[in-house]
């Protein structure tokens, strides 16, 4: 009967997960709240700005209707996760294969979402998060991609890799979770400093916030017990381009507007929430993260942001590689 997949959540970018998973040959069921107005739009079109969904594809409002899936995808943003986690905390899992879709770290907590997971008690099959670069607009034109699942079970990432890789899509696997969390939640907010620069006409200084950004994260990333090394693979140098430069990254729209001082919310930016996750985490550890420590200041209005691009560089000069990361 082929594998059933759930997908919880179904916003832009869980749209594009029942779409593609109806593409790979799974039997797909989407869930969304009753109440949430694209979800309304969905059941009753069964499309949205981006895509129509495929006839085969099952839209419900059930949560219980999901739980028994093969695989189940959770693609909400990361600050609805803990909820939706503690409503799943009593659901039989252990046929499931949980995989996390999301980018980002919890505001109040500094939690990654595997912790969330296992702290809400969850028990599935295995989790796995996929992370790495992609915009659905760009995949629903054919444009493929490389991405990552990262598990500390080999066995789930390669199984999944073998149910969901395809011409499109093709996976990299890494048992290194807690390296390749922090790496995809810390790109968006190297994304938003990336449209801070393109908001005040400073581009070409890119250059230099990519060489830096990565080394404060890899710092980060091996103080709580990741590999460094992932920090510099798909979860986030990797997923620089699809979020410093393409005019589809939310969280480089965000910084750029920012900077033009345009009003908007940023609630579907992950990087401004994951900001103040990073820094005080960061901070209880005892480590610097200058790039980070300069976006959190600027949305929190206690500096301009040309002002804090001028004080960022102009920090006492350093040698381009002075970290040992190996050392944490």
């Amino acid at each position: 009967m082929g594998v059933v997949q759930a997908v919880l959540g179904c916003g832009r970018w869980g749209s594009f997960h029942l779409w593609y998973g109806s593409r790979v040959g799974n039997r797909m069921i989407g869930w969304e709240p009753g109440d949430a107005p694209g979800f309304r739009r969905l059941l009753e079109e069964r499309r949205n700005e981006h895509l129509r969904l495929p006839p085969d594809v099952t839209l419900t409002t059930d949560l219980g209707a999901c739980l028994r899936a093969d695989i189940v995808t959770v693609t909400v943003p990361a600050q609805h996760w803990r909820a939706l986690a503690r409503h799943l905390s009593g659901a039989d899992l252990s046929g499931s294969d949980l995989v996390l879709c999301m980018k980002g770290m919890e505001k109040e907590t500094g939690f990654r979402l595997s912790q969330i997971a296992a702290q809400e008690g969850l028990a599935p099959r295995s989790l796995t998060a996929w992370l790495g670069p992609g915009h659905p607009q760009q995949f629903l034109d054919g444009v493929p991609s490389c991405m990552l699942l990262a598990s500390e079970s080999d066995e789930a990432t390669s199984r999944l890799a073998g149910i969901m890789g395809s011409g499109l899509i093709r996976f990299y696997r890494s048992r290194d979770l807690v390296g390749c969390e922090v790496g995809a939640a810390a790109k968006n907010v190297v994304g938003i400093a990336a449209g801070l620069l393109d908001g005040l006409g400073k581009s070409g200084l890119k250059g230099a916030l990519m060489a830096r950004a990565p080394q404060e994260v890899a710092r980060l990333a091996a103080r709580l017990g990741g590999d460094w090394r992932s920090i510099y693979g798909l979860s986030h140098l990797g997923d620089y381009e699809a979020t410093l430069f393409s005019p589809l990254s939310r969280n480089r729209l965000f910084g750029e507007r920012m900077a033009a001082g345009s009003a908007w919310s940023g609630e579907l930016a992950e990087g401004v929430d994951t900001s103040e996750a990073l820094l005080a985490t960061a901070r209880r550890m005892g480590l610097d993260m200058p790039i980070t420590a300069m976006v959190r200041a600027i949305i929190d209005g206690v500096i301009r942001p040309d002002e804090a691009i001028s004080v960022l560089f102009s920090r006492p000069e350093k040698e381009e590689f002075p970290d040992d990361f190996s050392a944490g």
